[in-house]
């Protein structure tokens, strides 16, 4: 429901949480973010940190689109300096090298810091009615990222090989964990493919806080995942195979049971030795999830989740229903925000590059996050893309105060709405054929160079 602006509860509301969100030059808590013997260059870290905000969740990525946009004025808002001329009649050149050598230069505590900021506003402005029975819920789910094949980059993370041959893209492995309830993800870790996805889900673990649900599928339904989880005195649900199930178990499983068990890790388990490795007792749940038209599916969870009457098995089997979202949480990082192929030359900054893509992307959840609030909706019913145009417009082209035009942000996203379907969509996992005129590139160009004009001088001399 919209609230009308005349209320003025909704719009002090409204501008305390934008409070929270914004911070400018003269506020405390940029000191944080601003390491120690900074040069005051034109690129400040606070100027610095919003434009690769912006080009992130530009349409346009290239530092070519920055520049050009701090010459229009975008960017005047920020660095608000009564001392100084305006930030667009400072900047005087066109090139991209002062930008580029900024952004090289910038620690990655800088982000690293931002990040975890945007986490502490998103637990700020939190709505309690989106937690699943007064409890926090995390995802954990990865994916892969694209790099350029650069020399430091292929050392670094390995060149990606194929069952044809040795692939142009450098892959590189990357695992969140992503708030159930807002979106926001709460830590980020990437490594190369040699390195597992549970070694790298371990890492993230790290960020739980004692009685919070983290929700994982058969990737994660192993002993050295829940080993870390009751580390960090978490809660687990997690999905796992047959056989992991029946190891368990040792018994003969029937759909509908809800069974109390000890999993105790076996020889071939990999455990962590900083984690103590005793058993963990839990509840073995096996349901057959059956629909018309569809081929049954068993489910196999593991919780440690053990109050029946508040925790009943089939609110449990719906809660693990939610992680899909985690899926489209990950298109969003991927696809939305363009971060699938990352065109950046060295491991520092593509480190930064995502780092700064997840900052664009808590932010854009927060704004969602704040109108959910002000407006009681929830926000996992607006749309992720719409909420990015409108967010974008309002921080980079319109220089009006934060207060004055806030609650009207607030107002259009709370719009910004999902289709609300009445059958479900099903969509085949098909990929449209491209254009055949041309062979596959399946190796570096200055190879594909060097051998095309050695066989141009073989024909001119025969």
């Amino acid at each position: 429901m919209i609230c009308d602006k005349a209320e003025k509860s909704n719009t002090e509301k409204a501008e305390s949480v934008f409070g929270s969100i914004f911070e400018r030059n003269e506020g405390k808590s940029i000191k944080r973010y601003q390491p120690q013997k900074t040069h005051r260059r034109l690129f400040t870290p606070l100027i610095l940190l919003w434009c690769m905000i912006f080009q992130r969740l530009n349409h346009d990525h290239t530092c070519d689109a920055v520049v050009n946009k701090i010459h229009n004025g975008g960017f005047d808002h920020i660095d608000v300096d009564p001392r100084k001329a305006k930030l667009s009649e400072r900047c005087r050149s066109e090139s991209t090298a002062g930008y580029c050598k900024a952004r090289k230069r910038a620690p990655i505590g800088l982000l690293q810091q931002a990040l975890q900021r945007t986490l502490e506003c998103s637990q700020e402005i939190a709505v309690k009615t989106l937690d699943w029975l007064d409890r926090k819920v995390y995802l954990l789910d990865g994916s892969t990222l694209l790099l350029r094949p650069t020399p430091e980059l292929v050392r670094h993370y390995g060149q990606h090989k194929t069952a044809k041959e040795l692939s142009y893209w450098v892959v590189m492995r990357i695992v969140g964990l992503f708030c159930l309830q807002n979106g926001v993800v709460a830590r980020i870790e990437e490594s190369r493919m040699n390195i597992s996805e549970q070694a790298l889900a371990e890492r993230c673990l790290s960020a739980l806080s004692p009685g919070e649900i983290c929700i994982g599928d058969r990737a994660f339904g192993m002993f050295r995942i829940l080993q870390a989880i009751c580390f960090y005195r978490g809660e687990a649900l997690l999905r796992l195979t047959r056989m992991h199930a029946q190891s368990i178990f040792k018994r003969q499983l029937y759909p509908g049971n809800d069974l109390d068990v000890i999993w105790t890790h076996s020889k071939k388990d990999t455990l962590n030795p900083g984690m103590p490795t005793d058993p963990i007792p839990g509840r073995l749940i096996y349901v057959r999830l059956e629909r018309t038209g569809f081929r049954s599916q068993d489910l196999y969870l593991f919780t440690t989740l053990l109050d029946r009457d508040r925790y009943t098995r089939d609110r449990l089997i719906e809660l693990y229903g939610l992680r899909w979202h985690v899926e489209l949480d990950l298109r969003h990082v991927k696809r939305t925000l363009d971060l699938h192929l990352l065109d950046c030359k060295s491991v520092e900054m593509v480190r930064k590059e995502l780092l700064a893509g997840m900052i664009a992307y808590n932010l854009t959840r927060l704004f969602m996050l704040a109108s959910a609030k002000v407006n009681n909706t929830s926000a996992l019913t607006l749309s992720f893309s719409a909420s990015r145009r409108r967010v974008l417009s309002f921080l980079f082209e319109q220089p009006s105060s934060v207060p004055s035009s806030s609650y009207k942000l607030l107002e259009r996203l709370a719009k910004c709405k999902l289709a609300n379907r009445s059958k479900p969509r099903i969509e085949p996992r098909w990929v449209r054929p491209k254009d055949k005129s041309f062979p596959e590139f399946w190796e570096p160009r200055f190879d594909a160079r060097y051998r095309f004009v050695l066989h141009r001088l073989s024909l001119a001399i025969y």
